[in-house]
């Protein structure tokens, strides 16, 4: 039983230690700094390995030598009354230090707790740190604390054990830990080394001090022997004034690990979410996220905060620091939001991606009379629609910009990528549709969003516009595309907000694909429309009078040779008798022994009104 509360408390010792050796060095990275520093901050100026930000926010918020304000680490004598006695102040960095202080450093700390200027305290310091009873020079300009250095000044070692504030009991166990040491002045460092690396425990550093003025005597020196300690790169001492080996640091570290990864397992505390306490972006907060914007030209939500307070998404406080960095940056002139939790540098947009090209829009349709006194093209409304058309209306392959219903459109599954496939007026302007694209995916606000689109190497910037509901800039990427119309490409999001790789693939759509025979077709068609009067009708005949086809691939046709809307497509096929799907496809053609029968007279009270 006994044993193994011996072991248990050796076990809980080493945890202590490896925390004071953690926050040894977090405190001295912090000492002196103008401003109070970021976890990430103090973690990247220690640089010990297998330390991370859960376990560093917990060493120090156990700590009083630290005091965190909005969610930034400092020295705790910062924020003390202001009034304490200076001396007192000075004593107490020193002590939380743990090791001698330069004066710069200290007059840096004292002008953050005073308010003055760090010269003042370069030239008030030296007076003050010249009192022997309190303060000792260690050399390069370095000021420590009396009370660390042995009293030597006695003859007696009961009196130099006495006057050092050292106990007999604490003597005798070193003296029977440690093994006996040779101390030569010249080679004082290389017996502490070895003495350190030998003995069972770590030694108070007076204890060890005592051991060589046993041996040395008068050629002892107090200050001189704790400053060659302190400087030989075998040896660490931490703040509590006990000497390490060096390769107790790996011990440090392995034991650092270990505690990290039990905090990694273990949910966050109340009382740890209480300490953190919402998070709110300051002004200092916020001019950093916009100089780090403007910087890298975007940087989304996500970044912003991990970067300048240390919240990420699986932390409780993310959405609360989420609204608070919104507001703070939502009537910022210096940059702008680009939808999503993206934000930029303020961009003035090309007059091109505000506006659609002339040879997309779908013109307004008006019925076609013949001399005769016959008249095609009447538009119906939907409830006069057949087959399937009342619901193939909606498929983004049939919709067009200018020619959408958005709220009913029937998108893809939003998700890391989307399917495109490309039309031939929008390969000739360079332009994509956004009624093929699930809203979510890039966002629907604000109404332009620049994007970077990657292919086979090449960046372009490119621009998503809500409200003319078109991609601009893809020109560039459809310069090696011999199909006319069909080509096949999916969008797919990169890890960085903002950025999509454009992955082209072979085949073309089975859906809106065209060869180059069928082009020709097309085109020669297209030829004798212009050259005379026809309506959309004949146009619809001619197409369905060699082939049978679905909804979506008709509506393409048909708009290669003449611009029109696909409401007016299914108004046409559902008003002649001529017209019909094959067996339960979903598949049109044209049956040239009805065309006779001409219009369907049970459609007219389906005719639209003007």
């Amino acid at each position: 039983m006994n044993e193994s509360a011996t072991t248990l408390n050796k076990a809980d010792i080493a945890r202590e230690n490896a925390r004071r050796f953690l926050a040894d060095k977090a405190y001295v990275s912090l000492l002196g700094k103008s401003q109070a520093g970021k976890l990430r901050q103090v973690m990247k100026g220690i640089e010990i390995e297998g330390v991370t930000m859960r376990l560093m926010r917990d060493v120090m918020a156990q700590s009083s030598r630290f005091e965190t304000v909005d969610r930034r680490w400092s020295v705790a004598s910062r924020y003390g009354d202001i009034h304490r006695p200076f001396e007192r102040v000075l004593i107490e960095i020193l002590k939380s230090a743990g090791v001698p202080v330069a004066l710069g450093v200290l007059a840096q700390e004292l002008e953050q707790v005073y308010n003055r200027p760090a010269e003042y305290y370069e030239q008030a310091l030296p007076r003050i740190l010249t009192d022997k009873e309190k303060f000792f020079a260690a050399g390069n300009d370095k000021y420590g604390l009396a009370q660390w250095l042995l009293d030597a000044s006695y003859y007696d070692e009961d009196d130099v054990v006495f006057e050092s504030f050292i106990s007999k009991e604490q003597v005798e166990e070193f003296t029977a830990l440690c093994p006996e040491a040779k101390w030569e002045i010249e080679k004082v460092g290389d017996t502490a080394a070895k003495l350190a690396a030998d003995c069972k425990e770590p030694i108070p550093f007076k204890i060890m001090a005592l051991f060589a003025w046993r041996v040395l005597g008068e050629d002892f020196d107090a200050i001189d022997f704790y400053t060659d300690v302190l400087s030989d790169e075998r040896i660490i001492v931490l703040s509590d004034q006990k000497i390490y080996p060096a390769k107790a640091q790996k011990d440090f570290e392995k034991t650092l690990a270990k505690i990290a990864d039990e905090l990694s397992k273990l949910p966050m505390e109340a009382e740890e979410e209480e300490a953190e306490g919402p998070v709110t972006v300051t002004d200092t907060d916020k001019e950093e996220m916009i100089s780090m914007i403007i910087k890298k030209g975007s940087a989304s939500a996500e970044e912003l905060l991990d970067s300048v307070l240390e919240v990420g998404p699986e932390d409780s406080a993310f959405e609360g620091a989420l609204e608070s960095l919104k507001e703070a940056l939502k009537d910022e002139e210096r940059v702008m939001w680009l939808g999503g939790t993206r934000w930029g540098k303020v961009e003035v947009f090309p007059d091109e991606v505000k506006e659609i090209p002339a040879s997309l829009i779908v013109p307004t349709s008006t019925p076609f009379e013949t001399p005769e006194g016959d008249v095609y093209d009447q538009m119906l409304e939907e409830d006069g629609f057949e087959g399937n058309l009342k619901s193939a209306i909606y498929d983004p392959f049939a919709e067009d910009v200018t020619d959408e219903d958005p709220a009913r459109t029937m998108y893809q599954p939003n998700g890391d990528s989307q399917r495109c496939v490309l039309k031939y007026h929008h390969k000739v302007v360079g332009t994509f549709p956004l009624c093929q694209i699930n809203p979510d995916f890039f966002g629907t606000e604000p109404e332009i969003i620049p994007i970077v689109l990657i292919d086979e190497g090449k960046r372009k910037s490119c621009y998503v516009n809500n409200t003319t509901r078109l991609i601009y800039g893809m020109k560039d990427f459809y310069k090696d595309i011999t199909e006319v119309s069909g080509a096949v490409f999916t969008i797919e999001k990169t890890a960085k907000p903002g950025e999509y790789r454009l992955i082209r693939e072979e085949e073309p759509d089975a859906t809106l694909g065209i060869d180059t025979n069928r082009s020709l077709e097309l085109l020669d068609l297209k030829a004798r429309f212009e050259s005379s009067d026809m309506p959309i009708y004949d146009v619809i005949v001619e197409i369905l009078g060699k082939q049978a086809v679905d909804f979506p691939r008709l509506v393409n046709e048909v708009n290669i040779v003449k611009r029109c809307s696909r409401m007016l497509v299914a108004s046409i096929l559902s008003s002649y008798h001529a017209f019909h799907t094959r067996g339960k496809s979903d598949q049109w053609l044209f049956d040239e022994k009805k065309a006779s029968q001409g219009f369907n007279k049970t459609k007219k009270k389906y005719i639209k009104k003007d």
